[in-house]
């Protein structure tokens, strides 16, 4: 059995991991709170994005749009990994890594030309070893994302030596339920605009002109819109789902914490009492001898 001393350090010491571990799931929860109000906002920015693309594609002629989007060939790939530069939120980074090892494999086994972000350093130090070097573009920072920074990021980027982009991340759906994704946002998703007339979005309130000449460097453009704030969109997804991560395993920890300090409590005062006991058999044994 472990001395009072022993077992006093220990319930210190839990306790201050506690201490910790609240905090961490108040600011958890707050940040959670401003992502979501964040990504309200980016959806509606892409919704209204979506209505002036839909509008052009109906009006540009198709092998155009087929030769601007590369629709029909798939020979090199663009690919984000999204998750976080920090641990302590279960199995989210490792998740999404793991998830999007399948599919990038699978391509590299068909010899396509496999380019790869990494946003967020844990999903880098995971990520490192199952991919091929050569196929890690770059490694960014995922804390502080800004649209501004997107948008520099993607501009340093050629987008016209990829025939697609694809994003990888961990899509929020509520506190308890995020789940890894994989979204193609080059050429445009088919899920959001197919080239249909029967399935594009219809406009409303708005109408939009442009001059025939410039269909081109406008849906190039376009792209290059679309692409940023579809990643935009996804880093605050990803960012909304690693604070719940983050919130719920600060929670379970808190739980833990209550049942440790409970134990050792008891332990404690049966240790306590133990060696009351034994000091009083002593004193009574000394008591008797005189």
């Amino acid at each position: 059995m472990k001395s009072l001393k022993e077992l006093s350090l220990r319930i210190k010491n839990i306790k201050s991991v506690q201490k910790i571990t609240k905090i961490m799931q108040m600011v958890s929860a707050a940040k959670l709170l401003q992502s979501q109000k964040k990504l309200s906002n980016s959806k509606l920015h892409i919704s209204k994005l979506h209505s002036i693309i839909s509008s052009l594609a109906l009006s540009a002629d198709q092998e155009l749009l087929a030769r601007i989007l590369n629709i029909n060939n798939e020979d090199s790939f663009l690919v984000f990994i999204i998750a976080s530069d920090r641990g302590l939120c279960g199995s989210f980074n490792s998740s999404v890594v793991k998830f999007s090892q399948e599919h990038i494999n699978k391509l590299i086994a068909n010899d396509k030309k496999v380019d790869i972000v990494f946003f967020g350093k844990k999903a880098f130090e995971t990520g490192k070893n199952r991919f091929n070097s050569k196929n890690i573009l770059k490694v960014e920072n995922s804390k502080g994302i800004t649209l501004k920074r997107v948008e520099a990021l993607v501009s340093d980027i050629d987008l016209s030596k990829y025939n697609k982009v694809k994003v990888f991340y961990s899509k929020f759906y509520n506190t308890f339920m995020q789940k890894p994704i994989l979204e193609t946002i080059k050429p445009w998703s088919k899920d959001s605009l197919l080239i249909d007339n029967s399935v594009v979005s219809p406009l409303t309130d708005y109408s939009y002109e442009y001059e025939p000449q410039n269909i081109e460097f406008i849906l190039k453009s376009l792209t290059q819109d679309y692409v940023t704030a579809s990643l935009y969109s996804a880093l605050l997804e990803s960012a909304a789902s690693e604070n719940s991560a983050r919130m719920v395993a600060m929670e379970s920890a808190n739980r833990n914490t209550k049942e440790m300090l409970n134990k050792l409590a008891l332990l404690y005062n049966r240790s306590r009492q133990a060696a009351i006991t034994t000091d009083l058999i002593e004193v009574i044994g000394g008591a008797e001898s005189l």
